[in-house]
């Protein structure tokens, strides 16, 4: 097997941060040919779980697959040829290919309309699978927490008797929702926090800074660090919390809201209302006693502690509830005031009932 080792690891691993217990542990499975033919990995987005089965892939095929952090750079050359076959970016950006496929050996599902269809499964058997190879294959699912039951039957009928050499790479950001007789069937890999070190070299070493309070709030997640410290996310966590305190303390609330976001463009406020989210489940946790380890913002305890008082449990519930509504109508193209403007009328009325 062609592999290149720097580090005690292989490179084709270098876009993943941490886990390094994992890596190892994969590399020496796949050197002695002891790999199971399906692996789940699981735990919460951005803790390197895609990064790490595009390198398993690579290292397995002995060659790069899926180029570039999450495969992207792979991802915006297909978005190109589509573009350049005259697909609109609209299309683009709502509908992905059923199956991506990166040399006849590499495979790759993606939610396609934010779900994994049987129909993607059925493509990739009929088109490559049942296809006569005498090589090795692998074949990537992603997001398999947002797959039907149809989807997850099928696949458990494929993983029970698999293609020889093929090896399956399942992510799933929840392991609760995979039944349980494909889990038998796989080699089951959790995926947990960073520490703040690693992250902290890894960042600083691709020129981002990385402050303390970007790695407090990113509790040990190296995406969320990264996109706080690379995307001014720590200044949407701020105005989060400005925006929750307007809510409760201000009778102007509908116009300084409106002030405060009038500048933001679609992907700063889907990003707004994520810290919306976490800020509200913060305040539930404090309500029942939690901890700092237990908070997702823990530098903010002492602004939340303050305006806890002024927030019901239902209301933060519907705060929650109606903030990924907002982010769901951004993606679909709503109108942005159109999507705070409903927001804010719903979590008003919960208040003033309360």
């Amino acid at each position: 097997m062609l592999s290149y080792v720097w580090g005690g690891g292989s490179l084709y691993f270098n876009h993943v941060i941490g886990q390094d217990a994992i890596k190892n542990h994969l590399q020496a499975l796949a050197d002695r040919d002891r790999l199971p033919h399906s692996l789940l990995f699981y735990g919460p987005q951005g803790l390197g779980k895609l990064d790490m089965a595009l390198g398993l892939a690579s290292y397995l095929l002995g060659r790069q697959v899926f180029s570039g952090p999450n495969g992207q750079k792979y991802l915006d050359h297909v978005e190109q040829t589509r573009l350049d076959r005259g697909e609109s970016q609209k299309k683009i950006d709502e509908e992905g290919l059923p199956v991506y496929q990166d040399g006849g050996d590499a495979f790759w599902i993606r939610p396609t309309k934010k779900t994994l269809k049987v129909d993607q499964w059925y493509q990739l058997l009929r088109d490559h699978l049942n296809v006569a190879s005498q090589g090795r294959r692998v074949v990537i699912v992603e997001d398999f927490h947002k797959a039907n039951a149809i989807m997850a039957n099928a696949m458990l009928k494929t993983i029970e008797e698999p293609p020889q050499g093929v090896t399956f790479i399942i992510i799933t950001n929840t392991i609760n929702t995979v039944l349980p007789t494909i889990l038998s069937r796989c080699m089951v890999i959790p995926f947990g926090p960073v520490p703040d070190g690693v992250i902290r070299t890894a960042l600083e070493g691709e020129g981002l800074v990385v402050t303390d309070q970007a790695l407090a709030a990113g509790q040990g997640n190296p995406a969320l660090v990264r996109q706080m410290a690379s995307q001014g996310a720590v200044e949407n966590l701020e105005l989060a919390l400005k925006l929750m305190r307007t809510l409760v303390g201000d009778k102007r609330a509908f116009a300084l809201v409106a002030l405060y976001t009038e500048n933001l463009d679609r992907d700063q406020l889907v990003d707004l209302f994520h810290w919306i989210q976490v800020l509200s489940r913060d305040l539930m946790a404090l309500r029942y006693g939690a901890r700092d380890q237990d908070l997702q913002c823990p530098l903010q305890k002492a602004s939340l502690l303050h305006i806890l008082p002024a927030w019901p449990t239902r209301a933060l519930e519907v705060l929650v509830h109606e903030s990924l509504r907002a982010q769901q109508a951004l993606r679909l193209y709503i109108k942005p005031a159109l999507a705070i403007d409903g927001l804010m009328l719903t979590v008003s009325q919960v208040l003033q009932e309360d």
